[in-house]
């Protein structure tokens, strides 16, 4: 584990985003089940667990891209929804939820970039069409970011033209532009070969030594424990194990965390 890992600081008292006892059907399939977490500033939290435990859906209800049945979501000092105390979850209005949308960024699996725009408009889009930052001003910030990517003189192409793994960076570099306060992944490297993998990989790796706050749905196990500070592991739309990601991976206490990662080579 990196000094930039251990050194980072237990949970502050003001938590990034705080999720308590979230729910979510659909139809007669409850998919979270009573799911609570809390990421503070420099936190990196790993999400694992097999295929259909929610942890996509949960993801797209932090994101409000799905809404919550039940429970409470927080980003800092805004409340995005609240429990009635009946066990149902109600939203904000929209200058909450358009506000609570301006601290985090989501990287999509399969990239979600503009095919018919370049490079450099796919980073800086949202700045100039949502948030109305001068064009002059977001090209700016958007050539900075995809230096940072490693994807200098790419700026005037188009998605179709890059690999895989760039693409990803790509959509690293527009989520960055906004300056979230979190990073949502989603599954990042599950689109590419090894050794676009790879690629991807390093750069979240760089931001963690950046400090930068950060929710990885990953089969990365291997990252996940080197990388992330906390885990989670989720099954039946339930947190069976959390801890420190590198104790819960090396020496799981539950014995389904331990047969989820006897399927993985350490």
């Amino acid at each position: 584990m990196t000094d930039a890992v251990s050194a980072r600081n237990a949970c502050a008292a003001d938590a990034v985003v705080t999720l308590e006892g979230a729910t979510k059907s659909f139809g007669a399939n409850q998919v979270l089940k009573g799911i609570s977490l809390e990421v503070c500033e420099g936190d990196v939290l790993a999400i694992i667990g097999p295929s259909g435990g929610g942890k996509s859906t949960l993801l797209r209800c932090l994101t409000m891209l799905e809404t919550l049945d039940g429970g409470s979501l927080s980003y800092g000092d805004v409340r995005v929804c609240a429990d009635d105390g009946g066990g149902r979850a109600i939203y904000g209005g929209k200058d909450v939820i358009r506000e609570a949308k301006t601290r985090f960024g989501l990287v999509f699996q399969d990239f979600n970039l503009f095919p018919h725009y370049t490079v450099l408009k796919n980073v800086t889009d949202p700045l100039v069409s949502v948030h109305k930052v001068a064009k002059a001003e977001a090209e700016e910030r958007g050539r900075e970011l995809l230096r940072k990517m490693g994807l200098s003189g790419k700026e005037d192409m188009v998605p179709c033209e890059l690999s895989g793994g760039q693409q990803q960076r790509v959509a690293i570099a527009r989520a960055l532009a906004m300056n979230p306060q979190v990073l949502y992944f989603d599954e990042p490297t599950s689109a590419l070969d090894p050794e676009l993998t790879r690629e991807v990989l390093r750069v979240i790796r760089e931001l963690a030594e950046e400090r930068m706050t950060m929710v990885i749905v990953t089969h990365e196990m291997a990252f996940a424990r080197d990388v992330a500070d906390k885990l989670i592991f989720m099954d039946g739309g339930q947190v069976v194990e959390r801890g420190r990601a590198a104790d819960v991976i090396n020496a799981p206490k539950h014995e389904r965390t331990r047969a989820f990662l006897s399927g993985y080579a350490s």
